[in-house]
């Protein structure tokens, strides 16, 4: 009869051959994988296992962000390369014509393993399947007509006191630091407004983010973001037990905006059913949605609240913030936009919807600024079936990523590229820049749905800023750094001093 120990033994040794097997059964299979993919140009692996990662954590260590290391394999590999993240393989391209083609010509998939990690970090529902993250196209397609007049021009310019309302509590705030000597965090105020903004228009609630300095929802949606990108880099966090700490506060962070949002739907409708007046707001289409769409359940309204309000806010906040940046580092370019909103706004404050168009060179800089430093940091796409793209097989399920950083650095596409020139979108010249050379708002038909939005936010706000303050860098600001929380930020914020145009 078999001793305990005996049968231990073997249960170690089964288990151990088990391990073994299924070990050399993936490196078999990801030695054949590294063989598939072999005709792509790119870095050399620096692991069997681990691929290009290692490559990755040194341009990190140096500083760089991940799409300044993109540009730097594409001057030696050409426009599309090829990445193993662990086992997977990443492909980049970065050429217009290439670019066309994935986003218009094939009109190819999102991916769904990204998507589903933004969407799901940590196997949280956060954006869930909004419009953003949701990878089944016809169920996109659908989801976008019935939300298209929410964002239609005609509509947002009903909205336009909205804007002003919230920018006045945002310039009362400014006003009270506006010594010449307390330093203020743009940055963080920045953050603060698009918050009210995004509240206040599109879901009629005052959250005070400007006022209240100890609001929970800026360090919630920064964290939101933060566990989306690292679930998405790091898939594996997921199954570590070291990071659960850190799992449990994205899971809060993201909670805590999920259970709001749910509480502002389930009143409107509660509103709506008690016969109550409500505002044709972008929550009044969502809600809209339901109607049309009976299977839409109310978690599915949660994911394009949560869509809406945290990617509408952190995109607007970051292109303000870099757009001041440069404005503040090239005082030419500052004074001839502060002329353009003397000449067009003079005495009054109020942003019409007609002065709009009338901002001008206000508009060429901040879409400049969107061009040196976007925010969103570019689109991903899968192929369904084998694709010949550029003279290169993409096996079907490759990953494609489509950098809006790169293109709008590319060297073969602007003059000076990392020159800070807002009459690259002079109305005699932007009709010469090519959608897959400047796409800030991704372009094909998965456009961003919120850009007109943003533009009207982001004009008003910074009009009415510029005609009240002038503002100033503190020292040691010259060089812009980034921060990739899934958006690029600012590293460190954007520190100034303001004062009163009126006291000058």
């Amino acid at each position: 009869m078999a001793t305990i120990g005996t049968v231990m033994l073997w249960s170690v040794i089964s288990i151990a051959a088990l391990l073994a097997i299924l070990f050399s059964a993936f490196s078999i299979y990801l030695a054949y994988l590294h063989w598939k993919y072999s005709h792509f140009p790119g870095p050399k692996r620096d692991s069997f296992f681990t691929g290009n990662l290692p490559y990755i954590k040194r341009g990190i260590a140096k500083g760089q962000i991940f799409p300044e290391m993109v540009i730097e394999l594409n001057r030696i590999h050409g426009p599309v390369i090829l990445l193993w993240i662990f086992h997977r393989p990443v492909t980049f391209v970065s050429d217009p014509e290439l670019i066309r083609k994935c986003l218009i010509t094939l009109n190819l998939p999102k991916n769904p393993f990204g998507y589903i990690n933004v969407g799901y970090p940590f196997g949280y529902r956060m954006m869930g399947r909004g419009l953003l993250t949701q990878v089944d196209h016809d169920a996109w397609q659908k989801r976008r007509a019935l939300l298209n007049p929410a964002f239609h021009r005609k509509y947002l310019m009903n909205l336009m006191n909205s804007f002003n309302e919230s920018c006045d509590l945002f310039l009362e705030k400014l006003d009270k630091m506006a010594d010449g000597k307390a330093i203020v965090d743009m940055a963080d105020e920045f953050a603060r407004v698009t918050l009210d903004v995004i509240g206040k228009v599109a879901f009629n609630v005052d959250l005070d983010a400007v006022q209240d300095a100890n609001s929970p929802f800026p360090s919630s949606i920064s964290k939101s973001l933060k566990g989306m990108q690292d679930c998405f880099r790091m898939p594996f966090w997921r199954i570590s037990v070291t990071t659960f700490p850190y799992q449990r506060s994205v899971i809060k962070a993201g909670k805590f905006i999920r259970d709001f949002g749910r509480k502002v739907i389930l009143e409107r409708q509660e509103a709506i059913l008690r016969g109550e007046d409500t505002p044709p707001d972008i929550l009044a289409h969502i809600l809209s949605v339901k109607a049309k769409e009976p299977s839409i359940t109310i978690e599915d309204m949660v994911d394009e609240f949560f869509t809406f309000f945290v990617a509408g806010q952190e995109t607007t906040s970051n292109q303000l913030s870099f757009t001041l940046h440069e404005l503040l580092r090239h005082p030419d370019i500052e004074e001839r936009v502060n002329q353009e909103i003397r000449a067009v706004l003079g005495s009054h404050q109020f942003v019409e919807y007609k002065d709009l168009g009338n901002l001008q060179f206000l508009s060429q800089t901040l879409k400049e600024g969107l061009r040196l430093h976007p925010p969103a940091g570019g689109t991903n796409r899968t192929t369904a079936k084998d694709e010949d793209i550029g003279g290169y097989i993409f096996p079907a399920g490759t990953t494609i990523n489509m950098s809006n950083f790169v293109m709008h650095h590319h060297p073969d596409s602007w003059k000076d590229p990392y020159k800070f020139n807002p009459d690259r979108f002079s109305p005699e010249t932007k009709d010469a820049i090519p959608q897959s050379v400047y796409f800030p708002f991704s372009f094909g038909p998965r456009t961003c749905i919120g850009q007109t939005f943003a533009q009207f936010e982001a004009r008003v706000l910074m009009a009415r800023l510029l005609q009240q303050f002038e503002l100033s860098l503190c020292p040691g600001q010259d060089e812009i750094k980034y921060e990739e929380n899934l958006t690029l930020r600012p590293k460190g914020g954007l520190l100034c001093t303001l004062k009163r145009r009126n006291e000058n």
